[in-house]
């Protein structure tokens, strides 16, 4: 902002002021040499004068920093309160305000008060001292800008000093003067009367001006609309510009104009006096502001500066609501599928249960989780699980209506929110073709996936009356339809956990391990068998006959295995197992490991690694996993059998080839067949086979573990066929490996084994404390 100083022009009433009273104190001496005064009285008089003068200086308006119009002229105490001291040239008063104008350092300064209390009027030539907010005026028709002090009260204003009251002699002497100035001065004073009335307007309209604008970006920090904040800003340009026009036209979504009018008319193009648009975050014009006249315009003073302002508030007008949309959208959308989230979903399905309740009407809710989406996510990278989503969010949408709603409420799940008017028929065809869209594999940057999904399935008014109770429903009945698919798959002898499955359960140590101990009949701790468990989030804790069939047909089984062998390693060192009394730990092994190259060093490596004796490993294979392996898995067998490491054949007795298995393997535990073992209770024909292989192991010096007791009903027949050790629920169930420690040391010590455990030769029960 420029520092006002007067142009020669307005500064020559000063000047010629200035030198009519040299001349007068050029004539003054000379009446006083003359005689024609007194200068003792002359001086009194003036020494009068600058005492009361003093006095007066010492009034001082309170809470202002006072400073010196070249202080202002720097432009640091813009809208600042300050006081300065000036010579008043005039006081213009009107219905609700006053004007001031001083003469501070040879320079114009205005001082207003807007207010309706009347003012004290003070004689021009006085000496005030005015205190304010300090403004700068726009500039006028003169081309300056002028600064003026926004005052608070009429309390800011303090008188400083009185005209002089000049002797009798001097009045005459300046009496002389004067009249030789008179007609100069008379036109220069009704000019400069005239700037001040003029530029007192100006100020006032300034003000105008600023509290439109004021009033227009409080409205535009609120939430209104984008088209009513427009409207405001066009009122107030028509208000300060009598005789214009302004209007405005928005861009609706689809297209069509909206706003106050739809577009100009061609008479009225051509007398666009100015025109602002409307762009959006992308660069896209949006809309338009137009301001024209329809009669013949004499521009206003300040119409450029209206026209900008208009310009700014508009373009401000349509950023906020640009920015007011975007949060309000991105607080209800999901950023990635750009559906609608959990909370737009919820809201929008209260106000459809609201209708549909005034209506009589009907409504589905369709709950679907995506089925191993965290594996997608986990193996293929966050990039490739979010083109998945998108996708799968893109089939879905293509499938519903346009009163339909999908949204995505969680990481993998979905719902869809479907009125129905009439009948439920057009709810079934929906949701079957919702399931037809993952028929047909997805394409990931290159990376074909089959996707599935659960589906649940929740009816206004049968499952719920709020939003709760069908949300719930629906979920539930998702659930329950991911499990029955699971059973029917186990029915039909397929595994429920497919290899993805397995390979990200493997991935985010989902696995657990379990022991089972094994007693000798006088209650003796033998050996513990490592069981694996896959902790599901969904199915729970399954047993290896869920997921065992479908491992072994692919490498998984290897990186399954080689985590159970160090786990299990690491389990029974800590718990002090690789010293003392001679306790095997036994690892169900797969052949499929075995073929692997390298196996048996493997193994030795870890048993190497955690310090664990060789003889106290067992290795233990199924029966008919070996009837048909190859060199490669015997030769992998000899070398662990050299190196110490135990084999134990579970299943024995199964297949037809059995006993050539003995003496083509190094077998040095044989494991009795469950089937044999639940059999002896309702078929007897069983004992004799059962006889024969115990004595043929017995005869090769195999140990021999008789496993799934379960009950005691088989243990006096099995303990009548020689010595043997025992497994199963009659004696201990698996116990997790994190519940171990409180178990351990109580099997180590021994236990007192059920009563049909007796030793046949003396006929008395054998019990360890």
């Amino acid at each position: 902002m420029k520092d006002l100083v007067l142009p020669a022009c307005f500064s020559w009433p000063q000047r010629s002021l200035r030198s009519c009273f040299h001349s007068s104190l050029v004539l003054m001496a000379g009446m006083l040499a003359l005689g024609f005064c007194d200068s003792t009285a002359f001086i009194a008089q003036a020494q009068r004068d600058g005492n009361s003068g003093t006095r007066a200086h010492e009034n001082q308006p309170a809470g202002a920093q006072s400073v010196q119009f070249s202080d202002l002229s720097s432009g640091r105490y813009r809208d600042r309160l300050v006081s300065i001291s000036g010579v008043l040239l005039s006081e213009v008063h009107d219905a609700d305000s006053t004007l001031l104008s001083l003469e501070v350092e040879g320079h114009l300064v205005h001082a207003s008060l807007v207010q309706k209390a009347a003012m004290s009027e003070y004689e021009p030539g006085s000496t005030l001292r005015v205190a304010g907010n300090y403004r700068m005026a726009p500039e006028g028709f003169t081309g300056y800008r002028l600064p003026y002090l926004e005052l608070r009260n009429d309390g800011d204003v303090v008188l400083a000093a009185m005209p002089s009251f000049l002797t009798f002699p001097h009045k005459m002497a300046m009496f002389g003067v004067l009249v030789l100035v008179v007609a100069a001065y008379s036109i220069r004073s009704a000019f400069l009367r005239w700037r001040v009335v003029h530029q007192a307007a100006w100020v006032a309209r300034s003000l105008v001006i600023a509290r439109e604008r004021t009033r227009i970006l409080e409205m535009i920090g609120s939430d209104l609309k984008l088209d009513e904040m427009l409207g405001e800003v066009c009122k107030s340009v028509m208000e300060l510009l009598p005789g214009v026009v302004c209007e405005y036209a928005l861009q609706s979504e689809n297209g069509i104009p909206e706003g106050s009018r739809s577009e100009v008319p061609p008479e009225s193009r051509e007398k666009i006096l100015y025109e602002v648009s409307l762009k959006d975050d992308r660069g896209e014009t949006n809309g338009t502001v137009i301001a024209y006249s329809n009669e013949p315009h004499a521009p206003h003073g300040d119409q450029a500066e209206i026209f900008n302002l208009l310009a700014e508030l508009s373009s401000l007008a349509m950023r906020q609501s640009l920015l007011y949309r975007g949060l309000v959208y991105h607080s209800t959308h999901d950023p990635l599928t750009e559906l609608p989230n959990r909370r737009l979903c919820e809201s929008h399905l209260a106000s459809m249960l609201k209708e549909a309740e005034e209506t009589n009407g009907r409504l589905a809710v369709i709950y679907i989780d995506i089925n191993r989406f965290k594996y997608v996510n986990d193996k293929y990278g966050h990039k490739t699980g979010d083109l998945y989503l998108q996708q799968i969010s893109a089939r879905l949408r293509a499938q519903l209506r346009s009163i339909d709603m999908l949204a995505r409420v969680g990481g993998d799940e979905f719902v869809v929110i479907a009125p129905f008017p009439e009948y439920f028929d057009r709810a079934n065809a929906i949701s079957a073709r919702l399931q037809a869209c993952f028929q047909d594999p997805f394409s990931l940057d290159g990376i074909l996936i089959d996707g599935s999904a659960s589906f649940g399935f929740a009816r206004y008014p049968e499952h719920g009356l709020t939003v709760e109770d069908l949300t719930r429903h629906a979920d539930h009945e998702m659930y329950i339809a991911k499990h029955e698919t699971h059973i029917s798959e186990e029915a039909h002898g397929l595994a429920i956990i497919t290899v993805s499955e397995l390979e990200l359960a493997l991935l985010n140590g989902s696995f657990r391990l379990a022991y089972q101990p094994q007693f000798s009949a006088a209650g003796h701790l033998t050996g513990l068998e490592a069981l694996l468990r896959l902790d599901d989030p969904v199915l729970g804790l399954l047993t290896p006959d869920a997921f065992i069939s479908i491992a072994e047909q692919n490498r998984v089984i290897v990186d399954i295995g080689a985590w159970a062998l160090r786990s299990a390693l690491r389990d029974a060192s800590r718990w002090g197992l690789n010293r003392g009394d001679t306790i095997s730990l036994a690892i169900n092994v797969s052949v499929r490991q075995l073929e692997e190259p390298g196996y048996a060093k493997s193994v030795l490596t870890c048993l190497q690694e955690y310090g664990f004796p060789p003889n106290r490993l067992e290795i233990e294979l199924i029966e008919r996993s070996l009837m048909f392996s190859g060199d490669q898995v015997k030769q992998q067998l000899e070398q662990l059998r050299m190196s110490g490491v135990r084999i134990t054949l579970d299943d024995f007795g199964t297949e037809q080839s059995c006993l050539s298995l003995l003496h083509k393997l190094p077998i040095d535990t044989i494991k009795l067949d469950r089937s044999f073992i639940r059999a002896m209770d309702t078929e007897p024909t069983v004992l004799p086979i059962i006889q024969a292989i115990v004595s043929m192991a017995q005869s090769l010096g195999k140990r021999i573990v008789a496993e799934a007791i379960e009950h005691v009903g088989p243990v006096p027949a099995l303990m009548k066929m020689g010595k043997m050790d025992f497994q199963g629920y009659l004696l201990s169930r698996p116990v997790a490996a994190e519940e171990m420690s409180l178990v351990i040391d109580t099997w180590r010590s021994g236990i007192t084994m059920p009563e049909p455990f007796r030793d046949v030769s003396g006929g008395r029960i054998t019990r360890v404390s």
